[in-house]
């Protein structure tokens, strides 16, 4: 197994941001999925979703000030894909040293956004049951329950199927925006993301 690449931010945390995620960013990001997941994707899968998977967008979390010389450190990544008016969350992690810290929600909430934007009223996502960090954070998000897919992942536990509708719903939105600036201030250093990077 690889070592961990270490982490170069000071405490407290750098400026980070949020942008695409390339295939310059595919050893950190298996890095993270490794230390996250206990079957982590492939690079392969990765990169035929980075390449050829149209429908589907995925994002990192960097420190906004590393060197473009040195190799990316991957502190958070996520992706969707888009069915219809319903996007579908497939991937968020968020690297172990770095949890508790708000970097999880504010990329969600970035990812809600984009999936927002691009014209879903829907979010939905599939979680362990035995995942109370993640589970936590999707309730706090208002994601509801609608449904089990037995013996959904490798190792045979079920998938919890969690589910956010409205958020074509300007005033369900508010809030979450409030919210995603917030973090964005903190987290970023700025107000929104305007046209942004994610």
């Amino acid at each position: 197994m690889s070592t961990p690449m270490p982490m170069h931010l000071p405490t407290p945390l750098s400026t980070l941001t949020i942008r695409p995620m390339t295939s310059a960013d595919l050893d950190s990001v298996l890095l993270l999925e490794s230390a996250s997941f206990s079957e982590p994707w492939t690079k392969e899968l990765y990169a035929h979703e980075l390449n050829d998977n149209r429908l589907s967008e995925y994002r990192v979390v960097v420190a906004a000030d590393a060197h473009p010389a040195e190799p990316p450190n991957v502190i958070a990544q996520g992706g969707w894909m888009l069915f219809g008016e319903e996007a579908h969350i497939l991937t968020i992690a968020v690297q172990p040293e770095f949890r508790g810290q708000g970097i999880g929600r504010w990329l969600m909430l970035a990812l809600m956004e984009e999936t927002r934007q691009a014209g879903c009223s829907a979010v939905a996502l599939e979680v362990r049951p035995s995942n109370e960090t993640a589970l936590s954070l999707y309730e706090s998000l208002g994601f509801r329950l609608i449904g089990r897919r037995k013996r959904y992942y490798p190792d045979k536990e079920d998938a919890l199927v969690l589910l956010l509708d409205g958020l074509d719903d300007p005033l369900l939105w508010e809030p979450f925006q409030r919210d995603l600036d917030r973090l964005s201030v903190r987290l970023a250093g700025k107000a929104d993301f305007g046209d942004k990077e994610v």
